[in-house]
């Protein structure tokens, strides 16, 4: 019985790593803005959970200067492989909103963000100069019992995700859509743009630029980069940081964040 236990826990880690030598390593949706076109193989569950904190504006006031940060702890995305065509995902962030001043301590606005339901579908597979292409609908359901981050209304988006393979280490992908409702007056465009690079080992870099381009009022440009690393071909750490281009984005964001793909 001594021998038997130890080589069932073998054969089991053996079968295990077997299992996952035939499955390409874990791609995410985090930390950038630009969606990946990549799908969740058939049968697979895969939780991308996050953290980051933005500062929002900066101004004076009578009692002094008054700072404004939005926390997101954590955000959650989950995705489900359906077949090899297409997969379902769940989203959803508890958010704080933090007013900040030395003379005055104001109460924090906290809650949940509407959640985000909604799908990913494969378009193209890269070959040659055809690139890699998805497309990705969610819907944004606000919750019953209305909070600070809540919205009266059911809002939509729809983004195309692109990339293209430039070379071993070195990747260009992009997304183009829009969003409707959720809280916002009109309909409003994004964009992103997204190089890769894969640096050292299992360590892989980005630089971005996206932004929003809202029908009613000025547009929002950022600059965001990162780093992840695989500590497995099934789990990926992340973090990142970014600066706001236009006058209306925050000044600073940072995140970090952690990616687990679930065995079958």
């Amino acid at each position: 019985m001594k021998i038997i236990f130890p080589v069932f826990v073998f054969s089991v880690l053996i079968n295990f790593q077997l299992l996952y030598s035939q499955i390409e390593d874990i791609s995410t949706d985090r930390p950038d803005q630009c969606e990946s076109p990549l799908l969740l193989p058939k049968g697979f569950i895969q939780v991308e959970l996050g953290a980051s904190i933005e500062k929002v504006v900066e101004f004076n006031s009578p009692i002094g200067l008054y700072k404004i940060f939005s926390h997101s702890y954590p955000s959650v995305l989950l995705r489900y492989g359906v077949s090899g065509n297409v997969e379902i995902r769940f989203g959803a962030e508890y958010l704080q909103e933090e007013l900040s001043n030395i003379e005055d301590s104001s109460p924090n606005e906290r809650g949940f963000s509407p959640l985000s339901v909604g799908t990913k579908i494969k378009m193209f597979t890269e070959k040659g100069l055809l690139p890699e292409a998805a497309l990705l609908l969610s819907l944004s359901i606000p919750f019953k019992d209305k909070g600070a981050f809540q919205s009266e209304y059911i809002g939509t988006e729809f983004r195309f995700a692109i990339s293209h393979t430039l070379s071993k280490r070195f990747s260009l992908s992009y997304n183009i859509g829009g969003e409707f409702g959720a809280g916002s007056t009109g309909a409003t465009g994004l964009y992103t743009v997204s190089l890769g690079a894969g640096l050292i080992n299992k360590l892989s870099a980005f630089v971005e630029i996206y932004g929003f381009l809202p029908e009613k009022s000025s547009p929002d440009h950022r600059f965001d980069a990162g780093l992840t690393f695989l500590i497995m071909k099934n789990i990926q750490a992340d973090a990142s940081f970014g600066l706001g281009i236009s006058g209306k984005s925050p000044d600073y964001f940072v995140g970090l964040g952690v990616s687990v793909r679930l065995p079958k």
